[in-house]
């Protein structure tokens, strides 16, 4: 027979989940922070004035912008780093055997 949870064994597995969620989030932050430092001249947007100003990846790693930005956001900027560093790469896996 199957024990039911008592509201001691809830409150432990949402703390859990909470202690998990913040690592992941800080680990996030730390790839961004380390991308955006190794490769600062990668354009990862543009500013919506009238000159479409790029946004660099050095711009958005001053500790000041980036405290404020949320996890979804930083997993974009990733994930635009990293298709940019992928798409300059000389070697490309597909492009190989075709």
């Amino acid at each position: 027979m199957a024990k039911r949870k008592t509201v001691k064994d809830w409150r432990k597995a949402w703390r859990d989940s909470i202690a998990k969620t913040q690592k992941i989030e800080a680990d996030i932050e730390v790839r961004l922070k380390d991308l955006c430092t190794a490769h600062p001249e990668i354009v990862v947007g543009t500013k919506p004035d009238a000159d479409r100003t790029p946004i660099k990846a050095k711009d958005i790693a001053d500790l000041t912008y980036d405290d404020g930005m949320i996890t979804s956001t930083r997993l974009a900027f990733i994930d635009i780093i990293e298709t940019a560093l992928a798409d300059a790469h000389p070697h490309k896996q597909q492009n190989l055997f075709n």
